[in-house]
């Protein structure tokens, strides 16, 4: 349990990390741009993502340290990471290969929807498609099983 409460010990400094990279990031897109970048659509999906991106670190962050203080919450923590079940389910749904296609699209339409705006809608409403089917094959297998 205790290399358990040390991988959630550096949890916490790499989200600690994301929270000061998107806060930078929210600061620079604020004061540091210029007007034209501003009025286009991707500007304003990047800053709304980065947001919502140091948002969840922060979750996360306050969830973790809960855990690491507490060793009943922490059995409990690992207990839900370490479900069988849990995980049965979702290598079902193909989570962790999704996500990771999703967030490399999202990315990826972020970049280049500067130069098209047609790639951007397209990666990013794919990358949307594919994390929603998921979730929703995850929630039929958690009702089935």
């Amino acid at each position: 349990m205790e290399k358990y409460r040390k991988n959630l010990i550096l949890r916490i400094f790499l989200l600690s990390f994301v929270v000061l990279l998107a806060t930078g990031l929210g600061i620079f897109n604020v004061f540091g741009t210029n007007e034209n970048i501003k009025e286009n659509v991707i500007f304003d999906f990047q800053c709304g993502f980065i947001t919502g991106l140091g948002l969840v670190a922060v979750i996360l962050i306050i969830r973790y340290s809960k855990a690491v203080k507490d060793s009943d919450k922490l059995k409990i923590l690992f207990n839900k990471e370490n479900d069988e079940r849990l995980k049965y389910i979702k290598s079902k749904s193909g989570m962790p290969m999704l996500l990771i296609t999703s967030v490399i699209m999202i990315f990826i339409g972020t970049i280049f929807g500067y130069f098209n705006t047609t790639v951007f809608y397209t990666l990013i409403v794919a990358s949307m498609c594919q994390l929603l089917i998921a979730g929703i094959v995850k929630m039929v297998y958690m009702k089935k099983m």
